[in-house]
């Protein structure tokens, strides 16, 4: 009786513990960075889980001014032949844009291309 009551809580720990090590967690929302032959494109989205977000971006030329003028952003899946429509993103200040409600609705990697006049850079953001 006692063998089988050790043979159980041994299994009840081995249980938790991997749970701990398995359990789905958030990745923690860091910049993402690019760089164009002009510009440098730093972009943060509010949250790494699928679903409706928001992407801050901050673009600045090479000597670290802010840079200005009609920011698109593209989001796809090309894994799995997702993309959504362009979206205009609105200036916050000289240099940073938002763009809300992206409705990045599966989690993996997404690609985020953002355009700045002629310039175009892609930015990776892996989604859970």
């Amino acid at each position: 009786m006692r063998r089988y009551a050790l043979g159980a809580l041994a299994g009840v720990v081995a249980l938790v513990a991997a749970l701990l090590v398995l359990w789905p967690r958030d990745v923690e929302a860091r910049p993402q960075v690019a760089e164009s032959g002009r510009f440098r494109f730093e972009l943060t989205p509010a949250s790494t889980k699928s679903g409706s977000t928001t992407l801050d971006l901050r673009i600045t030329d090479r000597a670290g001014n802010a840079a200005g003028g009609d920011v698109t952003v593209e989001p796809a899946m090309p894994l799995m032949g997702h993309a959504l429509a362009p979206i205009t993103a609105a200036p916050a200040e000289p240099g940073h844009y938002r763009v809300g409600d992206v409705g990045l609705f599966m989690a993996g990697q997404w690609e985020i291309t953002v355009s700045l006049g002629t310039e175009r850079v892609v930015i990776p953001l892996l989604l859970t």
